[in-house]
């Protein structure tokens, strides 16, 4: 429950060993690479003086950016266009985790088996081509079937040309109509519903004027064969023949592309994923600074993987120099660390959900076990039903098993879990409070406790908000909203201090006289106004206003106002926690009431069925905006800034 530490690791290394290293940083997966230069001109990158690196020290002054060179993009497309075949070909998929480091070894082995595809891929498309050839001219030939001259003779005037041509039959009415204007005897071969075939003479002078015509009118033209001898007919039964020759040759064809690739599926594999990995080492590279001898490289490590650098860096026998820094130590503030999360099993899942909000700042509180808990409960409080909850932790079940959906899958089999226990607290099961007895309450029964409770727990919630900002602003050295903000300290007592007098006349006990509890919250609202001079003097600055003291005054007059309405407004949002549970029994009563007017008892059950997925569906969903709203507006904007950058490790994906 908390941000994992990070380091910054620098390395320095000769040149040969550049490649293979940053290949095992990519395939170790826990360096986020920055810029060496970057780095090295902040003077972060320092290292001592020794014998194993005076070289690489005296070197440092000829420093470049890294330019990254290597041309892999046709290779990598070959590889490409071979794992589409494959898949094409619905090949079963094999995990395979081989790669090669060598550069040219892999572009060598890429034109050497592409070429042998080629080959046969070449072959494949010549057969499938001349089969496509004979399906569209057995299609032609076989609008002409009641033509009783040769082809030859039709196909081989030498005045005129002879065309077949598609059209649909609105656009064959309007030629009809104009055979006067059309340069061309028309004579239709062959109807459908939707089109006509027609069969068209044309002088051969004459040829653009007719075609611009039959354009015009989205004739589509169906080339006639050249080169058989016979009537159509005859021909059609020759194409029979023949199609089902090519048919063979194409299945035999189709089957030795598949053999090939079945062969060297292994080898395909290995190639891709020594593509994925020369890109990932390439974003590595891009990020480091070199000179004609040496490679200067920096990124950020999390504690917890540092030992497997260690492990990388065994195999280089201490040629490479390495320098790992605290955050403490990095000078240049423009470099942020960046943030990992180490969450238990339990409440991971919900590190996606922070996510939306924002990724925790380095050195700030992670919220996820307190959004976890809170949100769990709050949304079980809402929804409390032990049928309902069961459906949604078989939802969740079946998103991170069958689905993958690991976050999703999660959070929804701890809120189905929270719904339950709230459900028998409740006594409801399905809907219905006659099945189970209520361990607690029944909510419609105790409406005024319900709504008493759910801002109690709001309360509750905002007071460890507070706690937790004051931390955050205090960790950080902010000591303007940290001690005299709203959400620090003097907005933490005053927030007290504001709950104990309602609490009090409440039930008429005064704890304290009415003039010290007016003292007492003025001065706090005194100190929330007069923040940043109160701030400035205990850090010993001169200036007591940085941006003058009228506009500040404007400014924080209002921000204290905000504070008085924002405090109500935050208590009382919680009151929706217990209207939905209000609310998801008032809904099934509705449904309820339908079924029992319903005469059928098939109907009954079917309207109780639909009532309770409109109730799962809809109000499920609805309950969970409204308590991710209340802990993004009530709750993270007390302790939460959410500014981070998230560790994105280079990571090859096999």
């Amino acid at each position: 429950m908390s941000i994992e530490k990070m380091y910054m690791v620098n390395l320095v290394g000769a040149f040969k060993d550049f490649d293979r290293l940053t290949k095992l940083l990519a395939l170790g997966s826990f360096i986020q690479p920055v810029n060496a230069l970057q780095e090295i001109n902040s003077s972060d990158f320092v290292l001592k003086t020794s014998e194993d690196n005076i070289e690489a020290l005296m070197d440092v002054s000829y420093i470049r950016p890294y330019v990254y060179e290597k041309d892999y993009n046709v290779g990598l497309r070959h590889i490409e266009k071979l794992r589409k075949q494959q898949k094409d070909f619905k090949l079963e998929e094999k995990i395979i985790k081989d790669v090669i480091f060598d550069f040219e070894d892999i572009e060598h082995r890429t034109e050497e088996i592409y070429r042998r595809y080629k080959t046969l891929n070449k072959e494949l498309e010549a057969l499938r081509e001349k089969e496509q050839f004979l399906k569209n001219t057995y299609e032609a030939l076989d609008f002409l079937k009641d033509v009783s001259l040769p082809i030859e003779d039709v196909v081989s005037m030498k005045n005129f040309k002879v065309g077949l041509y598609k059209v649909n039959q609105e656009n064959m009415d309007k030629i009809k109509a104009n055979y006067e204007n059309i340069p061309s005897v028309v004579q239709s071969v062959y109807k459908e519903k939707d089109f006509v075939i027609f069969i068209a003479f044309t002088p051969i002078p004459l040829i653009a004027e007719t075609e611009r015509i039959f354009k015009s009118a989205n004739c589509e033209e169906i080339l006639l064969p050249n080169h058989y001898a016979g009537t159509p007919i005859e021909v059609v039964e020759a194409l029979k023949k023949e199609t089902k020759e090519y048919f063979s040759l194409t299945e035999v064809s189709e089957r030795k592309l598949k053999d090939f690739l079945v062969e060297n599926y292994d080898s395909i594999k290995t190639l891709e994923n020594s593509y994925e990995l020369e890109q990932k080492s390439a974003d590595i590279k891009k990020t480091a600074a070199c000179t004609n001898e040496f490679f200067y490289l920096s990124g950020w490590v999390p504690e917890t993987l540092m030992h497997k650098l260690d492990n990388t860096l065994v195999e280089f026998k201490d040629t490479i120099v390495t320098l790992k820094k605290d955050t403490k130590e990095i000078n240049n503030k423009s470099i942020i660390p960046p943030t990992k999360l180490k969450n238990g099993k339990l409440i991971r899942p919900f590190e996606s959900m922070v996510g939306m909000y924002g990724t925790p700042t380095y050195g700030e509180i992670d919220p996820t076990a307190f959004l976890a808990i809170t949100y769990t409960i709050m949304f079980g409080a809402m929804f409390g039903d032990v049928g309902q909850g069961a459906v949604l932790l078989l939802g969740g079940l079946y998103l991170r098993f069958k689905k993958k959906r690991t976050s999703l899958g999660g959070i929804l089999e701890r809120l189905g879990v929270s719904s339950m226990i709230f459900g028998f607290l409740y006594g409801s099961i399905f809907g219905s409070e006659e099945l189970i007895p209520a361990l607690l309450v029944r909510p419609m029964e105790d409406i005024q406790d319900v709504l008493l409770w759910a801002i109690i727990f709001g309360c509750g919630f905002l007071i460890f908000g507070f706690l937790l900002g004051i931390i955050n602003n205090l960790r950080k050295g902010d000591i303007e909203h940290g001690v005299f903000g709203k959400e620090g300290i003097a907005g933490f007592l005053f927030y007290i201090g504001a709950l104990v007098l309602v609490v009090s006349k409440v039930y008429g006990k005064d704890i304290l006289p009415v003039g010290v509890w007016a003292v007492y919250l003025i001065s706090l609202l005194l100190l929330i106004l007069l923040k940043q001079p109160l701030a400035h003097i205990c850090m010993g600055k001169k200036t007591l206003f940085e941006e003058g003291p009228k506009d500040y005054f404007i400014e924080a007059s209002f921000e204290v106002i905000e504070t008085l309405l924002s405090m109500f407004s935050n208590t009382v949002s919680f009151i929706r926690v217990g209207a939905f549970a209000l609310n998801h029994v008032g809904l099934f009563i509705a449904f309820s009431a339908m079924a029992h007017m319903s005469k059928s008892g098939v109907s009954s059950a079917l309207i109780l069925i639909l009532g309770n997925i409109i109730i799962i569906g809809l109000e499920g969903l609805i309950v969970f905006i409204q308590g991710l709203r209340l802990q993004y507006y009530e709750l993270f904007s007390k302790y939460y800034e959410g500014g981070g950058v998230p560790f994105e490790p280079v990571t090859v994906n096999f």
